[in-house]
């Protein structure tokens, strides 16, 4: 990894109250053996990973990315459990699932790029060596334990992903404000 790029994504980041509920709620019911938690801090919504890029294309992005000043601010509902065949444990939306689709394709346009797979959810694990179908059991007493929570989806960021010590370290680069 060049000192020259950037390991760049967007997200819709989550307010602190949610992520502490999270962590206080949500993680606990994860075990800790063959599963890495992601930290309190980097809890976020990610609308579209790039990965390696050059540091450069921040501007464009930036310039790119202003297309969404339009996009009109939504309430979402933390309402489900999931998992990525076993290897991914996430929270996804009922309410506002819809509108993260649509604020997904406006950035995709924006930016130039086309993914079809997106899937609006917020990471809270990733498999270190358990048994893939211990996902199901996590996923399902999640589902048991968990309450709706509520955040308001105002904002767009290009976030960049650093490796650390204890795991990659996020910082934002710029943030695009929807219309109230």
């Amino acid at each position: 990894m060049s000192e020259e790029s950037k390991r760049l994504f967007f997200a819709v980041n989550l307010p602190p109250r949610v992520k502490r509920e999270i962590a206080e709620k949500i993680m606990p019911l994860v075990p800790n053996e063959g599963w890495k938690k992601v930290p309190e801090e980097n809890l976020h919504v990610t609308l579209h990973f790039l990965g390696q890029l050059p540091a450069e294309a921040v501007e464009s992005l930036r310039g790119e990315a202003e297309a969404l000043k339009g996009f009109k601010a939504f309430e979402a509902e933390i309402s489900c459990a999931g998992h990525f065949r076993g290897n991914v444990l996430w929270l996804g939306f009922g309410k506002g699932n819809e509108e993260f689709s649509r604020l997904n394709q406006a950035l995709q346009q924006a930016i130039g790029t086309h993914d079809p797979k997106f899937h609006a959810h917020i990471t809270i694990a990733r498999n270190k060596g358990a048994e893939k179908k211990q996902a199901l059991a996590i996923v399902e007493k999640i589902g048991k334990e968990m309450k709706a929570m509520k955040i308001a989806a105002k904002s767009v960021e290009l976030m960049e992903s650093k490796p650390g010590k204890s795991g990659s370290e996020y910082s934002r680069l710029f943030s695009i404000p929807f219309t109230q």
